[in-house]
């Protein structure tokens, strides 16, 4: 591999994707392998690129390039639920083999990029997906090492993989004397239906009932007696006089904690009910129907990982979820 000037490299083998940035983004303007034609030197020049790597002449036997480097790091770093995908310029993506929540090793991770040539990139620890979403990334910053260094920053132990959810049957109890009555309809449990989708479980019970301690805690019972390995109980969670959900989960659970350090949806509960988690949602859920609580914390219950109180103290550094709309939440001050 050696690199030349763009104006001399027709009829040459290109040595490396040659990237186009554009304001839409960034793609790859000619593919490693590509024979440059005299057509290609304008575009080439135009994007800046006045000299190019070609494959010519005898690899060195002791280096390795961005193309092998990345996609060899990550099969020694990522756990069996990690699909490993091969990219362009460089960049190895990891995708998620089957639904559950990111499991990292952040202090290893930390220590493993402060090689500062190889990078692993990832969304944050306990982040649930489902299948086939993409979970991180590996890029390297040079064209090529040699084989001993790129050995020398690989660690002994698997930096990341994804935790299998636990459980999947989920029963759902809907609270609300308003929906109860038909006064209103019911917004919830599509939304809950939305996400078991998303995360392959099974809704296998629901239930309205009305703010009533006594009916909601029945309802509840009766989720974990049909089946229901994970339990939602939808709204009455703020201090208002009619909510009843905080003490009717209470009263078959024990609680964990009474509020979450994240918006939307902060106004959640967290109990068990011997192994099966009580979650109960504040109805801000159903304006944020892509993102709450049940994504950020129900997933963890049902992989079978019970928070600490640090844990969820944790959820509060990037508790601003991207959807959350502080508007909503502002004061509005008549003049006089």
């Amino acid at each position: 591999m050696r690199y030349i000037s763009t104006k001399e490299a027709v009829g040459k083998k290109l040595g490396y994707d040659t990237t186009l940035v554009t304001p839409d983004g960034a793609t790859t303007l000619l593919p490693r392998g590509h024979i440059i034609t005299q057509e290609d030197i304008p575009k080439l020049l135009n994007s800046g690129v006045y000299y190019v790597w070609i494959d010519e002449g005898e690899k060195e036997e002791d280096l390795m390039y961005e193309w092998e480097i990345t996609p060899y790091i990550a099969s020694k770093i990522c756990g069996d639920n990690i699909e490993i995908v091969q990219g362009k310029q460089g960049i190895t993506m990891l995708y998620s083999k089957l639904p559950g929540v990111l499991s990292l090793d952040v202090e290893s991770i930390i220590n493993f990029n402060l090689n500062q040539k190889v990078y692993l990139i990832t969304k944050n620890k306990f982040d649930a997906f489902g299948r086939n979403e993409l979970v991180g990334s590996v890029e390297v910053i040079p064209f090529s090492m040699h084989k001993n260094d790129v050995e020398s920053i690989i660690p002994s132990k698997k930096l990341i993989d994804i935790i299998p959810f636990k459980y999947r049957k989920v029963g759902v109890v809907i609270t609300g004397t308003e929906i109860y009555e038909g006064r209103k309809k019911d917004a919830y449990l599509p939304v809950i239906q939305d996400k078991a989708k998303k995360y392959e479980w099974e809704v296998i019970n629901s239930e309205i009932v009305p703010d009533d301690e006594e009916m909601i805690s029945k309802a509840i019972l009766r989720a974990r007696d049909n089946g229901a390995e994970g339990i939602i109980v939808t709204g009455g969670t703020s201090v208002d006089p009619t909510d009843r959900t905080f003490l009717a989960i209470k009263k078959v659970a024990k609680i964990i904690a009474y509020g979450i350090p994240m918006k939307p949806t902060t106004m959640s509960i967290i109990a068990l009910m011997g192994n099966i988690p009580v979650f109960g949602v504040s109805a801000g859920g159903i304006y944020y129907k892509d993102y709450n609580s049940i994504d950020k914390v129900f997933t963890r219950l049902m992989a079978g990982i019970i928070p600490s109180p640090r844990d969820i103290a944790e959820i509060g550094i990037g508790g601003i979820s991207w959807n959350f709309n502080p508007k909503m939440k502002l004061q509005t001050v008549e003049n006089e």
